[in-house]
């Protein structure tokens, strides 16, 4: 479980070095037609963390949109707090859950069922794909952007 933390925490980091990227200007832009807009990338980023913590708490889907409404960013500098803010608590949750409770399921508001290592790993997964869409977005609007995706 621990690697799988240093990953996520890793991953964070890569994230959280691609917000300064954002510049105000490209924020409406939409770089894949039919797709979200940097900002909404962002907005989504933002919300990942607490809102998969929420989510394996077994939060409803009338809680859930309420954490949605209520959890905008202003702005990208918001957003990015946001963001550290909900992986330092999805990280303190997952290093202080006991070994019993890995393999503990779960079942999503939306009927799916998953074990505690399983949602872990579709955490990183989601971060992974929307880090790599924010990532293209911004090679695509002519961002100097330098950072490493993998080690």
């Amino acid at each position: 479980m621990k690697d799988i933390l240093n990953q996520l925490k890793f991953i964070s980091h890569t994230i959280e070095q691609m917000f300064q990227h954002v510049d105000v200007k490209i924020v409406q832009e939409y770089p894949v037609a039919g797709k979200m807009s940097v900002w909404e990338v962002c907005i989504h980023l933002s919300q990942i963390p607490k809102a998969d913590l929420l989510i394996q708490k077994s939060y409803t889907k009338q809680q859930m949109a309420t954490y949605y409404k209520t959890n905008m960013p202003i702005n990208v500098e918001d957003a990015k707090i946001q963001f550290i803010t909900g992986i330092e608590e999805l990280v303190s949750f997952f290093e202080e859950l006991p070994q019993d409770q890995w393999s503990k399921r779960f079942t999503t508001y939306w009927g799916s069922e998953y074990s505690r290592l399983e949602w872990l790993i579709q955490i990183v997964t989601h971060l992974v794909h929307h880090r790599a869409q924010l990532y293209q977005y911004l090679l695509l609007l002519d961002q100097d952007i330098e950072v490493v995706l993998f080690r």
